[in-house]
């Protein structure tokens, strides 16, 4: 998340946004690089405000427990039996995972705070990451099908990944599903890991961004109805991406979002000439 502080846009400014994140937030095509693009490109889009931004990211985060409702509940509440929408994993092994997955995610994002807020204010930056998104998109066009099942080594990768994914231009979706899909983790398995380790990783951010905003002065000119409806926006149009994504991958054109990445990061690259 862009750490910049102020006053939250107009309501067609904060819509704009919103759309960009539910659209780009799933897709492998990396919401921070475009919400970082578009307020570098367009000045007046500048400084959306602390508070919008983790309200958005909250918005597709809560997206993703909508979707996997039952499987959540299925691994928070204890019953008799394992339930059938565990997709093949058990109750310990899916908390053990998700667990060893955040570890690694957690250690790159605090450990390198300074360079990723650097990186949010460079267009040169954002469009190498996109290229990089896409090529590792690209890459997962001549897998091999097989099916090895999420293991504790598997989780940690994927969960190393998503660190990586912080960087503004790399899609956490698109190198954390990819990767998966590399390790020949089944599709809908991968997909559903993927984004139920985005989770804690996008609160914890937003518990960091919530301190800086309690321990500083609240700004100015904040329009809570524009707040949420933002919020429920990006939240509705991430639950939608949620599904294209598992077709995407079910259907093997996953590495055709590499085209737009690439288009994206040339036109970024002459912008920042």
């Amino acid at each position: 998340m862009n750490p910049t502080a102020g006053v939250v846009p107009t309501f067609g400014s904060s819509l704009l946004l919103a759309i960009i994140q539910g659209l780009t937030e799933f897709l492998p095509v990396s919401s921070s690089g475009h919400l970082a693009a578009t307020q570098l490109v367009w000045p007046s889009m500048a400084h959306p405000g602390l508070t919008l931004e983790v309200a958005l990211h909250l918005g597709t985060t809560f997206a993703v427990v909508l979707y996997y409702r039952r499987l959540i509940l299925d691994l928070l509440l204890p019953s008799k039996g394992e339930p059938a929408s565990l997709e093949g994993l058990s109750r310990r092994a899916w908390l053990t995972y998700l667990v060893l997955g955040s570890l690694p995610t957690a250690l790159i994002g605090l450990g390198a705070q300074d360079f990723i807020r650097g990186a949010f204010g460079d267009l040169r930056s954002i469009a190498v990451c996109l290229g990089a998104t896409g090529v590792i998109l690209m890459a997962t066009r001549w897998l091999r099908a097989s099916e090895r099942p999420l293991n504790a080594w598997r989780a940690i990768s994927i969960g190393t990944a998503q660190g990586v994914g912080v960087m503004p231009g790399i899609s956490r979706s698109g190198i954390t599903i990819s990767l998966a899909l590399m390790l020949g983790i089944p599709q809908r398995q991968a997909v559903t890991f993927s984004f139920l380790l985005s989770v804690p990783a996008v609160l914890g951010a937003a518990l960091l961004d919530a301190r800086e905003l309690l321990h500083g002065p609240f700004p100015p000119g904040v329009l809570f109805v524009n707040i949420g409806f933002a919020t429920l926006c990006s939240g509705a149009i991430g639950y939608a991406c949620i599904g294209l994504v598992h077709r995407a991958t079910r259907r093997n054109w996953w590495h055709r979002f590499a085209w737009y990445c690439w288009a994206l990061a040339a036109v970024l690259g002459w912008l920042a000439r």
